[in-house]
Order: C-alpha cells, then structure tokens, then sequence
C-alpha cells in the first residue's frame, strides 16, 4: 500500500467532499430557493476551509499556506452553486451526478492551482 502512487485517503475524502457538496446544494435547492442554495454554499465552503486549516495546522512543518484551503474549498462550491443552478431541467440523477463530478474534479483542481499560485505570490 505503501508503495501506490494513488493516495487512497484523499481521494476517498475527495468523494465524500464532492458527494456531500451535491447532496447539500441539490437538498437546498428543493423550492428552487436559490438564497437558501447561497446560504448552504456558504456553510458548506466554510466548513471544509475550516478542517482544511485545522488539517494544516496540525501538520509539522507547516510549508503550505491556510490560503490554499480556504481556495480549494471555495472554488468547487461556487462552482457546484452554479451548475445547480443552471441544470434545474436535467433528470435528477444526471443533475447529481453532473455536480457531483464538477465539485470531484475542481476539488482537486483548485488545491493544485492554490498551491501553485499561492506559494509564488508569497515569496
């Protein structure tokens, strides 16, 4: 196991990050209330920058910036906000599956693009 060039733990995370942001947005979005999709959106990227810098914290040496968590939590939400707003007349299950896979990869997208960035603006 160790010698996999996958890292099984984060991408499990990684799921369950992408499927709780899909069940969240599209659970908010039951009255097509899109303040109350804001407002579960908001709650969902604070949360997850929250344990991302408490993850960050707990580690030694801290060599990567908390910036990169609060990015990588905020983009795959807002992103996951947008695609349920406009997929209100796909089928439900496609409509999951379709922000579950654009929180999955910007997920990932956004913490390598944080890291990169991040850390040539600070020095």
């Amino acid at each position: 196991m160790h010698n996999s060039a996958v890292d099984l733990l984060a991408l499990g995370l990684g799921v369950a990050v992408a499927a709780a942001t899909a069940s969240v947005l599209l659970w908010a979005d039951r009255g097509r209330d899109m303040r109350r999709v804001w407002t579960a959106g908001a709650v969902l990227a604070l949360v997850f920058a929250l344990l991302g810098v408490i993850d960050l914290l707990r580690a030694t040496p801290r060599e990567t910036p908390a910036a990169t968590a609060v990015v990588g939590a905020l983009l795959p939400v807002l992103a996951a906000i947008g695609v349920t707003r406009v997929s209100r007349r796909v089928r439900p299950w496609w409509r999951w599956l379709l922000i579950f896979l654009t929180a999955f990869v910007l997920l990932f997208g956004s913490l390598l693009l944080a890291v990169t960035l991040i850390s040539r603006l600070s020095g």
